[in-house]
């Protein structure tokens, strides 16, 4: 039996002041390590240059420009100053498509799997190949931007694209929760969104055949539709805007916000900047660096969905003794008994735990209980 999932429930805020785009920053990427140049830098560049591959696939100019390369201690960034307009967003067009037809553009413009970020969409399409459960799932892992009323005033988008899964997987059983199936849930809660959780949940199926199976969230296809039936390029994400306020209350503005890689958050800082002094990234759960607005910041859309600000930090928080309180495990939604890691109660679960971070955002004394999980996993099972 599972409990019943954990819900942070922000109040909306309206939005205020005039939202403009800062164009006399350049556009600030930062490639991995072991990422691959695809040009000779300087070099002008257009809207949808591939410019270096990595890891998690590959990355293109945001804008058109001059793009240069600068190596610091830090590493290398390339920087973009921008010379023109952007492109806008393209009318989607349905169309039959063949298999090829939908896997050259998920490598060409860039796509990654938005549910599971360090995979390029082709090499998690490629893994999969073997698959015999395919499950279009209603909810992004935090539901920050519900992406289902875009899906579902294209149906016909959508409905090009079940052919094309049943023409890649022609064993395997489609699940389709964006325009068949009944939501689980008539409101979302975190963490439904967790990919992991979700198939327990609607498949009875245990964490570990989440590597069998293809799983694609409403995110994830938002953009795969855009490259598909509008040739539009994986250069940009819709974000949601949080307020935490100096009484802990949490708003979240009615409406998001689009924003293409490297771009610098600017032109958020100087409107909120006099109310906010410091911002996260992302959700609660994950326990993101609290950061300065001054120090500014270049938008990673690999990595970050969503922008929190702060009123104020209290940088000087630290772990204090578990007091046994049984809030991390009581509201555990697996029942993976996160405080027997941090006291004698129980034994721990970890083929239950999916890393939600529920239990460290509860806990009382301040314990990073998901760097223990992450450590419990690596010391016992190397992973």
């Amino acid at each position: 039996m599972f409990s019943k999932p954990f819900l942070l429930q922000p109040r909306t805020v309206k939005e205020t002041g005039n939202r403009k785009t800062v164009l006399d920053e350049a556009y600030t990427l930062f490639p991995d390590r072991d990422a691959l140049l695809l040009k000779d830098f300087p070099v002008r560049v257009s809207v949808g240059d591939p410019l270096y591959k990595q890891s998690s696939g590959l990355v293109l100019s945001p804008v058109n420009g001059i793009a240069s390369l600068e190596h610091t201690e830090e590493g290398s960034k390339i920087r973009i100053v921008q010379d023109g307009n952007f492109i806008g967003s393209k009318p989607w067009i349905p169309k039959v498509l063949k298999k090829e037809e939908a896997l050259e553009p998920m490598d060409r413009l860039g796509l990654v799997s938005l549910d599971f970020p360090e995979h390029s969409l082709l090499s998690y399409f490629k893994s999969r190949q073997k698959t015999s459960l395919i499950i279009l799932a209603p909810f992004t892992r935090n539901q920050d931007v519900d992406y289902l009323p875009e899906l579902r005033k294209n149906l016909e988008c959508h409905a090009r694209f079940l052919e094309v899964l049943k023409s890649l997987f022609p064993e395997a059983q489609i699940r389709d929760y964006i325009s068949g199936l009944k939501s689980p849930v008539k409101n979302y809660a975190y963490p439904w969104g967790i990919p992991e959780y979700f198939l327990s949940q609607t498949e009875k199926l245990p964490f570990s055949k989440i590597k069998e199976i293809l799983y694609l969230g409403p995110e994830t296809l938002y953009n795969l539709y855009r490259a598909l039936f509008a040739d539009f390029p994986f250069i940009e994400r819709e974000i949601a805007l949080y307020f935490l306020g100096k009484n802990g209350g949490l708003r979240k503005a009615d409406s998001t916000v689009r924003i293409r890689n490297g771009q610098s958050l600017k032109f958020l800082f100087e409107e909120y900047g006099p109310k906010y002094s410091n911002f996260t990234l992302n959700s609660f759960y994950e326990k993101n660096p609290v950061r300065d607005i001054k120090k500014g910041f270049y938008w990673d859309i690999r990595q970050n969905y969503s922008l929190v600000f702060l009123t104020k930090h209290d940088s000087g928080r630290r772990e204090f003794p578990c007091v046994e309180c049984g809030e991390c495990s009581y509201n555990c939604p697996t029942q993976a008994n996160p405080m027997a890691l941090v006291s004698s109660f129980g034994n721990f679960n970890s083929s239950l735990c999916m890393e939600c971070g529920i239990c460290t955002f509860l806990c009382p004394s301040t314990i990073s209980l998901r760097t223990r999980i992450r450590t419990w996993k690596e010391a016992n099972h190397g992973f």
